[in-house]
């Protein structure tokens, strides 16, 4: 049986790592994707925005240097299904950031989810107030309920 799709943002997979608000409920996306139970997806930026958040964590010293790129590594090895930022997707997510007024980085993730037919779960509460509920493709990750 093929794992089903879904999509998580930096702020959802940063959680894997940092003990915050929602980290148990990003790791029990994070444990379904290892197990084979879900796939995560996202777009290959996703690197980018993960590896910028974990130098801003060293800079205030949550984290330390060698924790950051040890982090980094493995986040390489979890074997996210990155998708390359092509025109078609960066067109769809410059149209829906324009459309309601979030980043292009983080319409992304929801263009992305809409390709997939899956949901994109995201802590970034800027995003979801932004959105204010109009979008089924974005949920918080706080909803995820663990596939069995």
């Amino acid at each position: 049986m093929r794992a089903s799709p879904v999509v998580a943002d930096a702020s959802v997979v940063l959680k894997w790592f940092i003990e915050e608000d929602y980290s148990k409920h990003a790791r029990m996306l994070r444990d379904d994707h290892l197990y084979g139970r879900v796939t995560v997806h996202a777009p290959s930026t996703l690197m980018v925005e993960v590896a910028n958040a974990l130098r801003k964590y060293v800079a205030r010293s949550v984290l330390t240097r060698e924790q950051a790129l040890r982090g980094l590594r493995v986040l390489y090895e979890a074997g996210i299904e990155l998708e390359e930022v092509g025109s078609e997707l960066l067109l769809e997510a410059l149209g829906y950031s324009i459309d309601n007024n979030v980043t292009v980085y983080d319409a992304l993730y929801v263009a992305l989810a809409r390709k997939l037919g899956t949901t994109a779960y995201t802590a970034d509460e800027k995003l979801l107030g932004a959105l204010r509920g109009r979008d089924d493709a974005v949920a918080h990750i706080q909803s995820y309920t663990p596939a069995r």
